[in-house]
């Protein structure tokens, strides 16, 4: 229960100012009707319920299990079964991965069916299980990430080059939904309980980070491959109105409820089952702690379907509106500087970004504190998200005239810094842009390019998960390199000390 009211206490502080500007924005520029506002206000109560029972269930289920398992397939000594292991498991994580579909959901309605939503997810799926694969392959090897990832961002880039346009904002999209509340905390455990058991030197601790970047990579060149293999030569796309909902407020909530208490429950089935059997096979998890293990999967469900409940019957409609009429005031200081504003208060609301911060403390002592991280995020998406309104303000910047220059910084910055600071970054930019994003900033954007001229919903509009992905990667680099002058200056400063002392 302290644990519980820890958390509670952190998700009020995050998602209260959401909802503050939410509801400041209602009664000033962008009146929301009263509906919608009433639907904001239940979604915003679920989620305050919903993340902290959540986060309390990963600390005590699926973190464990993912513990559990690297320290099975670790036990195996067997190189080909720790990859083959390692890549099924990334693969079903993902496609657990409530993130993923929501994204996969958007793109299907928003193009209308044109898009093939069902071949993205399997080939995202597969690419992140490949790439886990090859992610445990660096730990077990001891390659360092920053030349793993220069490898890895080349292919990307030379796949870039043979894409079609549309589909390069949705793959880079992929990327940052495939890293959300149920994969980050289970693939951190995989990676850093690997990491732990097969080394024993001061690098341990850095090799634990970097394998949500990785995974992500696999994402953007799944969908590259649909792209350069897809006959259209691009795709229609448009913002259906909806039917207005007659419903009441409570009807609604129990409709979306009964939802997602079959959603969840496919989302967290696969997981579980598998432990369950390897558990019954191989581990023997103690009764009393197979017990804990249980009740937290329980907490993990139930918070979970509070979770998507809320941010899907609250935020994505409102925040479209919200894109549309400010976009309709045609003051485009005012949509960048609203589009940073919202950027900058997601991240704390994201439950993954907590997972990974408070892992970053545990795992570095406290020398790097969570706050501080999560501050760098939140700097970093803001950054982003103005970006993306401008990328939709003016027709004639791309996505890769941002991305590309963003990338290669990342990678420079990756030969500067400590090598830590590298795999927290290329972590970072998956657990960045998760859930929140998906349902509040990138609905903002695409009711944005919807009523902007010459903008395109799926060229503009999608993209924006891409640089919310790639921010990140230099905000931590930076602030890595801001600890390494730091460290200079007291290292400069102690050995003036020492001279003054012996003169």
């Amino acid at each position: 229960m302290n644990v519980f009211i820890s958390k509670l206490k952190e998700v009020l502080y995050s998602i209260l100012p959401i909802t503050i500007i939410v509801l400041i924005f209602n009664y000033t520029l962008t009146p929301l009707g009263s509906h919608n506002v009433n639907q904001f206000i239940a979604g915003t109560f679920l989620m305050i319920l919903g993340i902290p029972l959540f986060l309390v269930g990963i600390d005590i289920s699926i973190t464990p299990i993912g513990e559990q398992i690297s320290e099975l397939l670790i036990k195996s000594n067997k190189l080909w079964l720790i990859l083959f292991g390692g890549g099924i498991f990334g693969f079903i994580v993902t496609v657990s991965e409530p993130d993923l579909h929501i994204l996969a959901g958007q793109v299907r309605a928003i193009t209308n069916g044109e898009f093939n939503s069902n071949l993205m997810v399997f080939l995202v799926c597969t690419g992140v299980g490949i790439m886990v694969s090859f992610a445990i392959f660096r730990i077990l090897k001891n390659i360092y990430l920053k030349y793993f990832m220069t490898i890895i961002y080349l292919i990307i880039f030379v796949l870039g080059c043979f894409t079609q346009p549309d589909f390069l904002a949705i793959a880079f999209d992929a990327s940052g939904n495939t890293t959300g509340s149920v994969s980050v905390p289970f693939i951190l455990a995989i990676a850093v309980g690997i990491s732990a058991m097969t080394r024993s030197n001061e690098k341990e601790e850095n090799d634990g980070f970097g394998m949500l970047g990785i995974a992500s990579a696999g994402a953007i060149a799944a969908v590259m491959l649909q792209g350069i293999f897809n006959q259209a030569d691009s795709i229609n796309a448009s913002l259906v109105a909806g039917i207005p909902d007659t419903k009441g407020l409570f009807q609604n909530l129990i409709s979306q409820i009964l939802q997602y208490v079959q959603e969840a429950f496919l989302v967290i089935l696969p997981i579980l089952a598998i432990y369950l059997v390897l558990n019954f096979i191989w581990i023997k998890t103690p009764v009393r702690q197979l017990k804990r293990l249980l009740i937290g999967v329980v907490y993990t469900y139930i918070g979970l379907i509070l979770f998507l409940t809320g941010i899907n019957i609250g935020f994505i409609e409102a925040s479209r509106q919200m894109g549309t009429q400010i976009a309709a005031l045609d003051k485009p200081w005012l949509l960048v500087l609203v589009g940073m504003l919202l950027g900058l208060i997601t991240i704390p609301a994201e439950p993954s970004v907590h997972v990974l911060t408070h892992q970053i403390e545990d795992n570095t002592a406290g020398s790097i504190k969570s706050f501080t991280v999560m501050i760098t995020l939140s700097c970093g998406v803001a950054v982003a998200v103005g970006l993306s309104m401008l990328r939709i303000l003016i027709p004639s910047l791309q996505l890769w005239h941002i991305l590309l220059p963003g990338m290669v910084l990342a990678i420079l910055l990756s030969f500067i810094v400590p090598d830590i600071f590298v795999g927290i970054a290329y972590d970072s930019g998956g657990v960045a842009a998760g859930t929140m994003t998906s349902v509040f900033i990138l609905p903002f954007a695409q009711g944005a390019a919807e009523h902007i001229p010459n903008a395109s919903i799926v060229r503009d509009g999608f993209g924006i998960i891409a640089l919310v992905a790639m921010t990140p990667l230099i905000a931590v680099q930076l602030l890595g390199f801001i600890y390494v002058l730091k460290s200079h200056l007291q290292k400069s400063s102690r050995k003036t000390e020492t001279t003054d002392k012996e003169e």
